[in-house]
């Protein structure tokens, strides 16, 4: 192909993206949600909103409150009546019924376009243990764990013992689904175990129990068609976390806790950044995801969990990833909203 020739389908591909974009110029952002990360996706969508209206798009809230009524520009509205009020959803929520894919597949039920993966994909992701697996066909390092469902009918004891004959301490007892550390807890002794366990069967929801990592925990974030790259893998972010735990719910919502490049050596942030790619691109994610991993003393990645809709909000690995390359949010908008 001639010089010519490329830039010339590179001038015309740029004018398509930027039509595309132009014809949706309501652009709803689908905020809140009935989750415990309510307040992360306010935030997150209140970034958001201000990229769209850099972009020169109009940005229409659209609050999900705590109830599970939905609001746009502070009216209560019915998801049929979305479409008369925006052209495209960005989906800022968080946890159940958002990262597992259910609220787009609603949208879709209506016609309209959103940011985010396919229900499936999402659904897949969104499950720590079905994640796991997927990495691990990757040839990615996963740590030993154990899976338990409200329908089991081991006793407390019994799950007890089972972990601590399949893999040593410490042991990261967290829910099967959600992010942001949400009741995930680390057990040193056996009697630490035991109580996080039998606590966990009380709620009766499903719960891993996986041998804890020593090492430095990484965050690598991917998007789709940025910068005429296939995926555009971000620059490898360190999560600060305790020697002998990991960072609490409370910690990522109210301080600074991630650092771009970290201490990670250059072959550790080459190969965070090799399986990131590689989990974006095999797993079907669409325009963005983000990998968490921990890299050990001698320098193994294990891979922990995956978000399809990372946090966006301004301390955030994936914003502060993206500062670091030298783009903006709205940089990043554009192009989620030119891949529709």
């Amino acid at each position: 192909m001639s010089i010519l020739l490329r830039i010339s389908l590179k001038i015309i591909t740029s004018h398509m993206v930027h039509d595309i974009i132009f014809t949706m110029k309501r652009i709803g952002i689908l905020r809140g949600g009935i989750t415990p990360e309510y307040e992360f996706s306010l935030e997150a969508g209140a970034e958001v909103a201000r990229a769209v209206q850099e972009a020169g798009l109009d940005a229409i809230d659209m609050l999900l409150d705590r109830n599970g009524v939905l609001h746009v520009k502070g009216v209560p509205t019915q998801l049929e009546q979305v479409p008369l009020h925006v052209d495209y959803v960005w989906n800022a929520l968080h946890g159940k019924g958002a990262e597992d894919g259910k609220i787009g597949e609603l949208l879709e039920s209506i016609a309209i376009p959103h940011s985010g993966s396919p229900r499936t994909v999402s659904e897949m992701t969104y499950n720590k243990s079905i994640a796991k697996d997927q990495a691990k066909t990757l040839g990615i390092k996963v740590p030993p764990s154990l899976l338990v469902l409200p329908e089991d009918t081991d006793s407390v004891s019994e799950i007890t013992r089972k972990v601590y004959q399949s893999f040593a301490p410490p042991w990261v007892i967290k829910p099967l689904y959600g992010g942001a550390s949400l009741n995930a807890h680390v057990a040193h002794t056996v009697l630490e175990l035991s109580q996080m366990i039998e606590e966990c069967m009380s709620e009766e929801t499903p719960f891993m129990v996986e041998q804890y990592i020593y090492g430095k925990e990484a965050a690598v974030g991917v998007i789709d068609h940025f910068r005429e790259q296939e995926p555009y893998v971000l620059p490898t972010v360190q999560i600060e976390r305790p020697s002998r735990g990991i960072l609490s719910h409370i910690a990522r919502k109210n301080q600074s806790y991630a650092t771009v490049g970290g201490s990670f050596s250059r072959d550790e942030r080459e190969k965070l950044e090799t399986f990131a790619g590689r989990l974006h691109t095999k797993l079907g994610l669409k325009d963005y995801s983000q990998s968490e991993f921990v890299v050990d003393g001698r320098g193994d990645v294990w891979f922990i969990e995956l978000d399809s809709q990372p946090h966006m909000r301004k301390n955030d690995p994936f914003l502060l990833a993206l500062d670091a390359v030298g783009a903006t949010l709205k940089d990043f908008v554009k192009t989620i909203l030119g891949n529709t």
